[in-house]
């Protein structure tokens, strides 16, 4: 990256880093849905069960949204942004390396509902 005289990225070069990290988050968003119909099967879900990992994201995001987008006003975005990337992040290698279940999956599901809040409401 092109970084400027004051240390700062280049308006054009911050856009492309921004519009990555946009991509990137939107993609871990998803993998749940797209992978359902095997991990039903490969974890013994019942539909219920399947249907609360999926519904967690979207509690944990709508609970959290009042919240961090209000930070906002008092913290500086930056810092709220780059948190709930990193919530995202680790919500996503504990179930990558952890999740083997229902109940193992609830936690990192809902991280990665609460850390998408920040890039995708806020900026």
């Amino acid at each position: 990256m092109d970084v400027g005289r004051s240390g700062h990225l280049s308006a054009v070069h911050l856009v492309v880093l921004v519009c990555t990290a946009q991509a990137l988050v939107q993609i871990g968003a998803f993998f749940w849905p797209a992978l359902l119909p095997g991990m039903i099967a490969r974890w013994s879900l019942t539909n219920s069960e399947a249907g609360w990992i999926t519904a967690i994201f979207y509690a944990a995001y709508i609970l959290a949204v009042p919240i961090l987008v209000t930070l906002t006003d008092r913290v500086d975005a930056k810092r709220v942004y780059l948190a709930g990337v990193a919530m995202t992040v680790v919500g996503h290698l504990l179930f990558a390396f952890f999740a083997d279940g229902f109940w193992s999956a609830l936690v990192p599901r809902a991280l990665t509902g609460i850390g998408w809040v920040s890039p995708t409401e806020r900026q």
